[in-house]
C-alpha cells in the first residue's frame, strides 16, 4: 500500500493574507506550485492500458468501483507487480510519480482526480 501514499500533493500551498488559515494550491500552469484537478466521470468496462504520469496523483472515487494493476518493467517487459487493488465509493488513492499502473472501470464511476503540477499521462505499451 506505500504506493497509495503521497506527501506531494499536499504542499507548496500559497497563503492567502487577506483570509488567516487559508492556504490553497491552483491550476494556473504558469504557477510552478499548480496542481490539476479534474472532474471525471467514466463508463464501466473502460480499461486504461498500462501507463505512468510524471507527477503523484489522487483520485477520490465518488461513485462505483474501480481496479488499478501495478506494473514493473523486467527486461524490457511489463510484469505484474502485485495483486489488484481496488477502490470504491468513499475511497481515495495515491499513486507515486512514474508508478506504471492500469485501470478496469469495473462500474460507472465518479471521481475527483489531482495531479501535483500539470497533467502529464505516457503509455507503457
Amino acid at each position: 500500500m506505500s504506493d497509495f501514499i503521497s506527501k506531494n500533493i499536499w504542499s507548496d500551498f500559497t497563503k492567502d493574507p487577506e483570509m488567516p488559515g487559508f492556504s490553497f494550491r491552483d491550476t494556473d500552469e504558469k504557477n510552478e506550485n499548480c496542481v490539476t484537478a479534474l472532474l471525471e466521470r467514466w463508463d464501466a468496462g473502460t480499461y486504461e492500458a498500462p501507463h505512468h504520469h510524471p507527477n503523484d496523483d489522487m483520485s477520490i472515487i465518488v461513485k462505483g468501483e474501480i481496479a488499478i494493476q501495478f506494473y514493473i518493467k523486467q527486461d524490457g517487459e511489463l510484469v505484474k507487480d502485485g495483486e489488484e487493488v481496488i477502490l470504491s465509493t468513499g475511497q481515495t488513492g495515491y499513486i507515486q510519480a512514474n508508478r506504471i499502473h492500469s485501470v478496469l472501470y469495473k462500474t460507472d464511476c465518479d471521481m475527483v482526480y489531482i495531479q501535483d503540477r500539470v497533467f502529464g499521462f505516457e503509455s507503457d505499451e
